[in-house]
């Protein structure tokens, strides 16, 4: 911008400055009344900095000449309209500020109405610069005033507004419920363009829940309103979030069509914050075409406008969550971890759920590229839960996916030992699988998470691997063991263990299968431990372990009825099992819980159909369930 305010005078008061020093004070007037049509005429044209100029021309004028002081309507109408340019040119700490100048005029209750509409813009601002906690208090005061003033329209603007931070929080359900109101005020007042906003924003919350035929239907409806009254931004807009929908799809043709067409607009109309957002959709979407070198360009391009713009908000999650996904395309994996790492700070600085799960579930992928499958499986299994706690089924879907396809290695190892297991003693597979189905229901009854589920599974399924090195005459023996005997057979966890050794696993299985036969008295092997000194897992595999022999026909007795296995493991509360694990087990036995399980016969891939059953969370399970797991 230049320097001297005279320059900036449009037409017949531009030219002269002496002339300008004749001026009177109505003179004044209708210059100023001339640059504010000027700025307005501008800013509606999209030419921003032009209206900028002529609005800063306008205040140094009044300052410079020493005019009486604006009317509070002339000023609150040029904070406006510098506010908006800025806004529009992504400049949100220059806005803010803009709009915060006409919250010191305001002073009473008359301007009760400028004030709900100042609330509601510095909250939208807040909101883009990730600081959502003051962008909701905003908001907040904002719907209050509004209400005061029994204004509709501000009411539904304002709960668009919070239902955007609500979205972009994850808080999915609470976006819902606000534009469920506000959609249902629209209707009422006629509100024809704010209906279409709403509806728009209902849409990405339906395409980020993977419900994209619900997202497209409300996407489209939202433009043919935008479209009839000539809303080119707008348009714009919902052109860009049709593109994400159709991408997300796989539709990618047809997705950079619509990216195209939202750019161009973008650019014409001089929208940063637009061409920020598709700039991030193109890079991310040729990066799915296999086009580096354009992907690159448009994440540099995205990155430096906010590194410019000093903004920490969710695109700046976004862009560096795809810079991870180039660099881990191009096997650059340590930069990939890099920005990944960026990313997944960023997001929890500003407290972004959904988009934590996102980046969560890229670094998972790379740690698995990068073999650490440990590592991997926690990002994907925090992902999940995030994913499963917002209602995001598609993302849900996707994630689980890539658990499973890591998972499925360690598997098929198992797989292979269960074999060696069989063919040595077809009881002890089938005995293994139900005993990790039993496990499975009594980890579930305690409303353990699924990490801990997982693991306790596993050490189910191998639990009884060292008895691949027991003397088949001790194994299949149909009587009384010796005491050498017993003894030779008490060696099995320890056997196992040894079996493992060397292989590593995802979860911590080996404490859990060198402790399955402790006693809570201390009695049991094969290091007499005690209590909580037995890992939890180890003391519910002891009674699944238990509860399936004594249900089940032996070489050398037939099997108990359920009852009466219940009855001799309660004999022995308190001193072999825990009480508390016993009870809750007693119970769901009784309950008919575990009928599927008691006895059944196992089939070649039983694990696999165990193991699919691992990934439900506590916060699925019935309330009731719920209720005693917390008390």
């Amino acid at each position: 911008m230049v320097d001297g305010p005279d320059k900036h005078i449009p037409g017949e008061f531009g030219c002269d400055p002496s002339r300008n020093q004749l001026l009177t004070e109505p003179d004044w007037a209708k210059t100023i009344d001339n640059l504010m049509s000027l700025a307005k005429e501008a800013n509606k044209s999209f030419d921003f900095d032009r209206a900028i100029d002529y609005l800063q021309t306008l205040e140094e004028i009044w300052d410079s000449k020493g005019l009486p002081e604006f009317s509070l309507d002339l000023r609150f109408e040029l904070h406006q309209e510098k506010g908006k340019a800025y806004a529009s040119q992504g400049k949100h700490e220059e806005a803010i500020l803009e709009y915060q100048k006409i919250l010191k005029f305001c002073r009473d209750s008359s301007h009760l109405a400028v004030k709900s509409e100042i609330f509601t813009q510095v909250g939208q601002l807040l909101a883009k610069q990730g600081d959502h906690d003051r962008a909701l208090g905003y908001l907040q005061r904002a719907i209050g005033a509004y209400r005061r003033l029994n204004d509709h329209a501000g009411i539904c603007r304002a709960l668009r507004n919070l239902g955007v931070i609500y979205v972009e929080l994850g808080e999915f359900e609470e976006a819902e419920m606000n534009y469920d109101e506000a959609i249902h005020l629209a209707e009422e007042i006629g509100e024809k363009m704010l209906y279409a906003d709403l509806v728009n924003n209902l849409g990405t919350i339906m395409n980020m829940k993977g419900n994209w035929e619900k997202a497209l239907e409300l996407y489209q409806q939202s433009l043919q309103i935008y479209e009839a009254h000539n809303e080119i931004r707008k348009s714009a807009y919902t052109t860009n979030n049709i593109a994400i929908t159709l991408a997300e799809q796989g539709m990618n043709d047809a997705a950079f069509d619509d990216f195209r067409k939202a750019h161009e607009i973008a650019t014409s109309i001089k929208d940063a914050s637009l061409i920020l957002i598709v700039d991030i959709n193109l890079a991310d979407l040729y990066l799915k075409r296999g086009a580096l070198g354009a992907a690159r360009e448009h994440c540099r391009k995205a990155e430096q406008y906010l590194l410019d713009a000093r903004l920490t908000n969710g695109h700046l999650v976004e862009t560096k969550k795809t810079a991870g996904k180039i660099a881990y395309h191009e096997k650059d994996y340590g930069t990939a971890l890099k920005y990944f790492n960026e990313a997944l700070d960023i997001s929890r600085q500003i407290g972004t759920q959904y988009l934590e799960a996102e980046v969560l579930m890229e670094r998972g992928v790379l740690y698995r590229a990068m073999e650490r499958h440990l590592d991997a499986l926690t990002d994907l299994e925090l992902s999940y839960h995030v994913y499963t706690s917002l209602k995001v089924e598609g993302k849900r879907e996707q994630t689980e996916q890539v658990i499973q396809s890591i998972e499925k290695l360690y598997l098929d190892i198992f797989y292979s030992m269960a074999e060696d297991v069989d063919q040595k003693d077809k009881y002890t597979k089938g005995h293994s699988d139900r005993v990790a189905s039993l496990a499975l229901l009594l980890a579930r009854e305690l409303g353990l998470r699924t990490n801990m589920v997982k693991t306790i599974v596993a050490a189910s399924l191998l639990h009884d691997i060292g008895k691949i090195r027991i003397d088949d005459k001790v194994l299949k023996k149909a009587g009384k063991l010796s005491g050498d005997e017993f003894r030779h057979i008490q060696k099995h966890p320890e056997l196992g263990v040894e079996l493992l050794r060397g292989k590593e696993f995802p979860w911590d299985i080996k404490p859990l299968i060198l402790h399955h036969h402790e006693r809570l008295s201390g009695a049991g092997y094969p290091l007499g431990l005690k209590g909580e000194d037995i890992p939890l897992g180890a003391r519910i595999i002891c009674v699944a372990d238990v509860f399936d022999a004594l249900t089940s026909d032996r070489v050398y007795r037939s099997a108990f009825d359920i009852r009466k296995a219940l009855d001799i493991m309660n004999q022995e509360s308190g001193t072999t099992f825990d009480p508390v694990l016993l009870k809750c087990f007693t119970s769901m036995v009784l309950e008919g819980k575990a009928d599927m399980v008691i006895n059944s016969r196992t089939g070649d891939d039983e694990m696999y159909s165990i193991w699919s059953q691992c990934m439900l969370d506590a916060e699925e399970l019935p309330e009731a369930v719920q209720e005693k797991v917390h008390q």
